[in-house]
């Protein structure tokens, strides 16, 4: 029964029995649910089963990426004549669309896809994985510089024109983060707001947003400003050419290039603050300072049996990086945890950057799998 039960093997178990380190290891276990006798003297005990809620399970796996040792980004800050080529081709066209083997024809991505095995990438790119990044507007692109170059806001392109054009340097700041701002009666995200649009548009509405208005005529910005970086992934010589040939023959000239490597980015929280939304929600805040919607926790409720209050008063819900100490696994355990909740229906998203899956631990997770893990070391399995 206790091989069925906690899968494992009769002859490693008669070892635990007979030794006394393995018979006190066991009794600490027999507060449990659900007693097995397995032995004349030892009762094992199965671990309580309940299941977990995780926040933006996800988000450990994307930041292993980055910052396990050896890993490293290349970027390049990129400029061009806002008259020669769109914000939305330059994404649309240029670099592709998020899923590598749907972006156009001649694409960064499209290319990087058919030819990752040439290019020595250690697998064929996928949504995530899809080889390069690019800033998704002009205002985007400033936020990426302050954050993965610790650029200067006055001496920055943008930065200058948006300080010229009367937003205050607070409210600059304050959006880098993604905020929700009210726009036309309605509230919604700023980097939304300013998506595939030019430097110039793009300026215009920003002033829109902050409600401002410039004082020493109409503010004008004619250069699209953009920063790039292949992912860790496909950082080789061979897509640093091919980027850089892409770029050149669609007239983007290339101002600034450079690595950074895992240590830099975890440390300075590079990568963190990239995906602020979602990172903050999986490794820095509490369930308990998350307010989701009413309707959205009606949902929850609907779905899980048990309301959002009742699930944080039981100590159900964690951030990412707490389930993971929680049930003993890396980010990738925890991503493929995530996804499969997610595939079995058993998730719900709550807003931009936050969602929320149920997990259903093992029948050997928590106290049962340290205990076996531990008790595996007396005897060298």
């Amino acid at each position: 029964m206790f091989a069925r039960t906690f899968r494992i093997g009769g002859q490693f178990f008669k070892k635990a029995v007979e030794s006394r380190a393995g018979r006190t290891s066991m009794g600490v276990l027999a507060g449990g649910v659900g007693l097995a006798m397995v032995a004349q003297y030892v009762d094992v005990a199965k671990a309580d089963e309940k299941p977990v809620f995780v926040i933006n399970g996800f988000y450990m796996s994307m930041r292993e990426k980055y910052t396990l040792p050896g890993k490293s980004i290349y970027f390049m800050t990129v400029e061009w004549p806002s008259s020669s080529l769109s914000w939305e081709d330059f994404r649309g066209k240029v670099l592709g669309a998020t899923d590598p083997s749907a972006a156009a024809a001649g694409s960064v991505r499209n290319d990087i896809y058919l030819n990752w095995e040439s290019l020595k990438l250690p697998g064929k790119p996928n949504v995530g994985d899809n080889g390069v990044h690019a800033s998704a507007s002009p205002f985007e692109g400033l936020c990426e510089r302050l954050n993965w170059l610790s650029a200067d806001l006055e001496s920055d392109y943008f930065g200058a024109a948006m300080l010229k054009a009367g937003i205050p340097k607070q409210t600059v700041l304050d959006w880098t983060i993604d905020p929700q701002v009210q726009f036309e009666g309605k509230k919604g995200s700023v980097f939304d707001y300013l998506e595939d649009m030019d430097a110039d548009p793009c300026l215009k509405k920003a002033m829109s947003i902050a409600g401002v208005s410039s004082s020493w005529g109409t503010p004008t910005a004619d250069k699209n400003m953009a920063f790039v970086f292949i992912k860790p992934h496909a950082v080789t010589d061979e897509t640093k050419a091919l980027v850089k040939s892409k770029l050149a023959t669609a007239g983007i000239a290339i101002t600034t290039e450079g690595s950074l490597d895992a240590k830099t980015i975890d440390e300075k929280k590079l990568i963190d603050q990239h995906y602020y939304s979602i990172a903050n929600k999986a490794t820095l805040q509490k369930p308990k300072d998350l307010n989701p919607p009413a309707a959205k926790q009606e949902k929850f409720a609907e779905m899980f049996g048990i309301t959002w209050e009742k699930a944080l008063e039981d100590g159900l819900v964690y951030n990412a990086a707490d389930a993971c100490k929680k049930l003993g696994v890396d980010g990738e355990a925890m991503n493929d945890m995530f996804g499969a909740a997610k595939k079995g229906g058993n998730s719900i998203k709550f807003g931009g950057g936050f969602y929320c899956a149920k997990l259903d631990p093992p029948k050997t997770s928590g106290g049962v799998t340290s205990w076996l893990n531990n008790l595996a070391g007396l005897f060298g399995k």
